[in-house]
């Protein structure tokens, strides 16, 4: 059942502080259609009841009830090649993106397996941050929506925490070398 699989890695999510309980969603593209973290879903306590099944291609009756992000997932998985995305409110990935258009890398992880993320604009649950967030992972594995979080795309749940999580490590390491003496240095 996908349901176990969104709650193992919602509990890892907010174990390793890449989000707080109550902030970010979770999808897995399926062949029914997009399975989705609930508005309001805790997630660390996910449970049966806590994840929907939502139209892959257009809205329904179920999106009343779903994450308020299911327009960026949806658009996501119409022009990308992802089966699964998770979606953070990383405090490091979330500080950069208030102070940088594009955040690059200086990790070597993060150089190596991960690349640039874009910073891209758009009220939370928007067709405008759908429009964005799918755009800018066509071409990369994560990208910050600006004083929002992280969009991680992956081939399956692992893929995505994976990069999500490098989204925050990086953002961490960037943070704390570039901005942590109150200044860019160049």
């Amino acid at each position: 059942m996908i349901w176990i699989e969104i709650a193992r890695f919602g509990k890892k999510l907010v174990e390793q502080g890449l989000t707080g309980s109550r902030f970010g969603n979770i999808s897995v593209l399926t062949e029914d259609g997009i399975a989705i973290t609930r508005t309001g879903s805790m997630l660390d306590e996910i449970d049966e009841e806590m994840v929907v099944l939502v139209e892959r291609d257009r809205g329904c009756a179920d999106d009343s009830i779903a994450s308020c992000e299911t327009p960026v997932h949806r658009a996501i998985y119409r022009r990308t090649d992802a089966r699964a995305v998770i979606h953070t409110h990383s405090p490091y990935a979330v500080a950069l993106s208030l102070l940088e258009d594009v955040v690059v890398p200086i990790d070597s992880e993060g150089i190596a397996f991960l690349g640039e993320m874009p910073v891209v604009d758009g009220p939370f649950g928007s067709e405008k941050l759908a429009s964005a967030v799918s755009e800018a992972l066509m071409n990369h594995r994560a990208c910050i929506s600006r004083g929002h979080g992280v969009f991680a795309r992956g081939d399956d749940l692992r893929d995505a925490y994976i990069t999500a999580s490098m989204a925050e490590h990086s953002s961490k390491i960037r943070y704390l070398v570039v901005w942590g003496r109150g200044s860019p240095k160049d």
